[in-house]
């Protein structure tokens, strides 16, 4: 019979809580259009022209949204809490000093 001891280290899976919650926070920032087409293209897997057809727009509208879009993500400025997963949280409290996270 094998000696008792402490349980097996289970994955700590809080740093991807944090980081869905600040994406879902930092979609909601993007205006409706470059949010569908973020979503669209990056969640859905959808082609640039798969996306076009669904929200009804040309195919240079679906880029432009979504180089406006990724570039309007990546320039977003959060509050620095501490380690990486926390430096990308929004709700970092009162006290924290804010930072640009570069991609």
């Amino acid at each position: 019979m094998p000696a008792a001891g402490p349980e097996p280290a289970v994955p700590d899976g809080s740093a991807k809580v944090v980081d869905r919650e600040y994406l879902l926070w930092a979609l909601a920032t993007l205006p409706p259009r470059q949010r569908a087409v973020l979503v669209l293209r990056y969640f859905d897997d959808m082609s640039e022209g798969e996306t076009a057809q669904i929200l009804e727009c040309s195919l240079g509208t679906v880029k432009s949204h979504a180089a406006r879009g990724l570039a309007r993500l990546r320039a977003i400025t959060v509050p620095h809490v501490g380690g990486p997963a926390e430096q990308r949280h929004p709700a970092a409290g009162p006290q924290a000093e804010a930072e640009v996270i570069e991609p």
